[in-house]
């Protein structure tokens, strides 16, 4: 049984990319060790470890027993624990300029950092991997940004509406579109 933790705590926990990957990965899949899921979200074990014992001790993820690994070391198991209906929803407050609405802004960022980690380190792999990264500075109005990023969210909820679903065996690669709007000064 995990430890109680406060609601903030778990929403903390919880709005963190790699561990959002690393549950996403054990639905998918069904149980897996940590060294399984270190190399899934191409971290180091250790790194796995940490994420794991904090999904743990939130009620995320529990121990799923044990198995034989390599070199007779016996690997435990960690599974995703479906929640319950009725548990409070995992959302921070959206009033604007509020702590918690500070606090998932940074938690974005962290999220957009953590794609580039991952990013950078599949570049040095495997450069025939890599997209892209494109950086414009724009001077708009706020409602000329407001409407470019409106009419950049359509484009991409219309490519995505195009996409057929992969047929069975054909190869696919999974990719992370970030369109962020950054202010460089206060407003007058």
């Amino acid at each position: 049984m995990p430890t109680q933790i406060d609601h903030n705590e778990r929403v903390r926990t919880w709005f963190h990319p790699v561990r959002i990957k690393i549950v996403e990965l054990l639905r998918a899949r069904g149980p897996m060790t940590q060294t399984e899921l270190a190399r899934a979200i191409d971290a180091n074990t250790a790194s796995a470890r940490y994420h794991l014992l904090r999904l743990v001790r939130a009620g995320f993820v529990e121990h799923a027993g044990t198995r034989p690994g390599p070199k007779a070391i016996t690997e435990k198991l960690f599974r995703h624990i479906q929640q319950e209906p009725t548990m409070e929803p995992l959302t921070f407050a959206t009033k604007h300029g509020s702590a918690k609405d500070l606090e998932m802004r940074k938690l974005s960022l962290d999220s957009v950092a953590e794609i580039h980690r991952v990013g950078a380190r599949i570049i040095e792999r495997e450069p025939e991997r890599f997209f892209g990264i494109h950086t414009q500075e724009i001077t708009a109005t706020p409602e000329a940004l407001r409407a470019l990023r409106d009419a950049l969210k359509a484009t991409l909820a219309g490519f995505m509406a195009g996409l057929a679903e992969p047929r069975e065996g054909e190869k696919v690669e999974r990719a992370t579109v970030c369109i962020n709007f950054y202010p460089h000064s206060a407003p007058a």
